[in-house]
């Protein structure tokens, strides 16, 4: 029998548990999920590397991973663990990437069972307006995700101290409605009436290429 090592770790969002076997992390259990059966310890790494994701001092996670599930669920998986940092997609365009357009709810069901949250980034999948639908730890910690990461306003954070601290960190950076498919500078009014999570880009160019038209208030291009 393979034997797993199990910890917990305390987080903005309440107890994370972790579960490891011998080829790498196998399970991240969120505050609302029933805990394993397992020897406890045995990993220090995982725990290290998401106290410093949390404290906004890592992007990037270097585990080795080993999560279980059937060969679709797990080339779902690697094209989501493939969102960077900040950024979102939407479930249908992640089953374009695949190759499978028709298969959104397919994708949607497969990115539902990720066994791995956070550190394979299932968070960073919005609706196909930026709604934040299902997420297996809530809307909620699905929010604070994706505040800490940028793409929302921090807990608490008006759009407006958003937006001046987003224009800080990035001078450059542009977002767009995925519901108007117009982009805008962060500073444009029209951006402080965002209801939803936007696309966010690096330059006029990628946002043409994504499929977006400049704002004609703030012409950003």
């Amino acid at each position: 029998m393979e034997r797993l090592w199990w910890s917990e770790l305390g987080t903005p969002v309440g107890r994370i548990g972790l579960l490891t076997g011998s080829r790498g992390l196998v399970r991240i259990v969120l505050p609302n999920e029933p805990d394993a059966d397992a020897a406890p310890g045995g990993n220090a790494e995982a725990e290290r590397q998401l106290a410093e994701y949390f404290a906004g001092e890592r992007r990037t996670f270097d585990l080795e991973l080993d999560p279980r599930g059937t060969p679709f669920q797990r080339r779902v998986w690697d094209e989501v663990a493939a969102i960077p940092y900040g950024r979102t997609t939407t479930y249908g365009e992640l089953a374009r990437r695949l190759g499978l357009p028709r298969a959104h709810r397919a994708v949607g069901a497969a990115n539902g069972d990720n066994p791995l949250p956070i550190v394979v980034p299932c968070h960073r999948v919005v609706g196909s307006n930026g709604h934040l639908t299902g997420y297996a730890g809530g809307t909620g910690m699905k929010a604070f995700l994706l505040g800490l990461e940028g793409p929302l306003p921090r807990a608490g954070e008006l759009p407006m101290a958003w937006t001046e601290r987003r224009t800080a960190e990035q001078p450059s950076l542009l977002i767009g409605p995925r519901s108007t498919h117009i982009f805008c500078r962060p500073t444009c009014r029209y951006s402080t009436r965002l209801r939803h999570v936007p696309e966010l880009f690096d330059s006029p160019a990628e946002a043409v290429a994504r499929g977006y038209r400049a704002c004609r208030v703030c012409q950003p291009a």
